[in-house]
Order: C-alpha cells, then structure tokens, then sequence
C-alpha cells in the first residue's frame, strides 16, 4: 500500500528478503514465533541442504557462532545481500520483515524498484479462447447484474481495497499470517534511494508518507484487527491463473476431475473454463470442495468467495457459460479494450 510503485516495491521486497530467506527472521523469531534466536538459528541450519551450511549442535557451537563463520553475507541478517533500514529489526508498512533486499554496488532498494517497473510493463499474453462482441456484451451484463462489478470494478477490474477475511470467506490462514507484527510494528523509514549500498554512516533516511491510506485498510493489510483480509485482485489475465481462490484450492481438469487432488497433484493440467464455472457455481463448488478433502490440514479447501452465478441465484446456464467466457477473455484493461 506504501512506498514507490503504489506500493509493489514493498511487496517485492518481502518475497526476496523474507519468503527466500528464513535466517532473515532470526532477530524477530521470539515475537513472532514464539521461538528463542539461538533455536530459531539451530533448527534452519540442522537441515541445511547445503553441508557448508549445516548445523550439528554435537560440536560445541552456538548456532549463531557457527553461522558467523559461514556466512557470506556478514553485514546482513542471513544469506541474502540485505540492508538493515533505520527501524531494523522492527518491521513497518515498508518493510514488513524488517529487511530491504539491497546488493553492494547498488542504490537502496534499486533492484526491487527495477523489479517493479518490469512487471509494470508486463501484458499477459492473448488467452486461448474465442468470444465475439456480442457474447462480449453478454458476459459483462451478466458481470454487471451478478454484483462482480462492485469488487472488481474500475479499468483494471479491482477496487483496490482489502476485503475483511471473515466477509470474503476463503482460507484465512495467509491473511493472518502478519497479525503478529503489531508488537514490533514502526514507523515507516527508509533510507534514501539515492543512498549506495553498503548504507554509509548518517546516511539520510526518509518518512515514507501513509497519509493517502485509510487506517482501517492498513490494519486489515497486517492483520492487526486479528483477522486480516485479501486485496481485490484484478481479473486481467485471469485465463492464465487457474487455480482459483487464494488457496489455490478451486482446481477442475479437463477430463471434469476435480481439486487439486485431482489435477496438479496428479501432473494433469488446470482446465480454467471449468474451473471459472466451478468458482461461480455452488454445486460444481462442492465437488471441488470435497476432492479437497485431504487437503484441508493444509489450509487448501476451495472454500469461499460465495458469490454466485448459477441456477440457484436466478441465471441460466447460458448466462453462467456467458460469465466465463467473458471473464476468461480479459487481457486488457477496460479503457484499452473500448
């Protein structure tokens, strides 16, 4: 929600410094985690794939004592090229893991920054399906009279806003999975992007302004309500994402076989004409929900998002297939395809 490129830059940033470096989290394991560093440390590198890296508490080293001598990054919690910013180790709206991916010979922040600006710059490729203007026309009424158009709204089919976890009804175990960096949240400091990495002493640091983002959606966004939600995603390219759901869950192949179980699991393809149906109509839900089953201690269900577009709801079949096709067709924003 914060930060350059609407805020992109801060989600790309958590990918690389958090999500592909678990050692990054070692400074806030005990409120986060409810772990001691020190264990934190020594239960990552027992397991290490790499033997440089592993851990063997048999020798007489504190994990962190051992880590030091291995680690190529010593300036940086981890093994990733990190920059400590101002708040560190507390995280804040800009650097919700504490950390800022940042290499040596580079400005502050300039690789997530570039990373931002290309996938700015990214179309998804034409979906593989036919529609002519008037199924086109039949579809978005039926976009249109259904109520999808009051989420998914705007030239790029989203609302942008953050939709209680409990309201939108899918998985709520990634919409909370920030809830407990309300103990060590900051305010929202960074170093300036003009600034060379290494950071030098009394580098100058910026407050990165929150005042255009409603408090009630920053809360939501880091689950300090305690539950959480999920942004409105943008329907654009929408043939290329199945599944569906933020699980993941609403899965249908094209041999009519259902759940992930049922597909990816079993290295058979995603049909996303059947699984947009699936989405929108409960019974075809079902059985998507029901070949989940054993995928539930997993937090995968297929559950949620009801809001539907079927027989029960008052439309037709022709009107559902209408739907789909139109949904599935989207690979431009509004604006571009009038």
């Amino acid at each position: 929600m914060a930060g350059s490129f609407h805020g992109l830059t801060v989600f790309n940033n958590n990918v690389h410094a958090q999500n592909s470096d678990s050692l990054s989290q070692a400074d806030i394991a005990e409120p986060l985690f409810d772990i001691e560093k020190e264990t934190y440390i020594g239960t990552i590198l027992q397991n290490a794939a790499n033997p440089t890296f592993r851990f063997d508490p048999r020798k007489g080293k504190s994990p962190s004592a051992f880590f030091a001598e291995v680690d190529p990054t010593p300036s940086a919690p981890g093994i990733n090229e990190m920059v400590k910013p101002p708040t560190f180790p507390n995280v804040s709206p800009v650097a919700p893991d504490g950390l800022i991916v940042s290499s040596p010979g580079f400005h502050f922040n300039e690789q997530n920054n570039a990373m931002s600006a290309f996938q700015n710059a990214l179309v998804p490729p034409k979906p593989n399906i036919t529609i002519s203007n008037s199924e086109t026309d039949d579809g978005y009424n039926v976009f249109s009279k259904a109520g999808c158009i009051k989420c998914h709204a705007g030239s790029y089919f989203t609302n942008h806003q953050i939709i209680p976890a409990d309201k939108i009804g899918t998985e709520p175990s990634r919409a909370k999975a920030l809830a407990k960096t309300a103990k060590i949240f900051a305010e929202p400091l960074l170093y300036s992007p003009t600034e060379n990495v290494p950071i030098r002493k009394n580098a100058r640091v910026l407050k990165i302004p929150l005042n255009n983002i409603d408090e009630q959606q920053l809360r939501l966004g880091f689950a300090h309500d305690g539950k959480g939600g999920y942004k409105t995603p943008s329907l654009i390219g929408l043939y290329w994402q199945a599944p569906y759901l933020h699980d993941g869950g609403v899965a249908v192949g094209y041999e009519h076989n259902y759940g992930l179980t049922g597909t990816l699991l079993k290295g058979k393809p995603v049909d996303p004409y059947r699984s947009i149906i699936a989405l929108v109509d409960r019974k075809e839900r079902q059985k998507v929900i029901k070949a989940n089953a054993s995928l539930h201690s997993v937090h995968i269900t297929g559950d949620g998002h009801s809001f539907w577009v079927d027989q029960e709801s008052g439309f037709t079949k022709k009107e559902q297939i209408a739907l789909a096709k139109y949904l599935l067709s989207l690979n431009k924003g509004r604006t571009e395809q009038q």
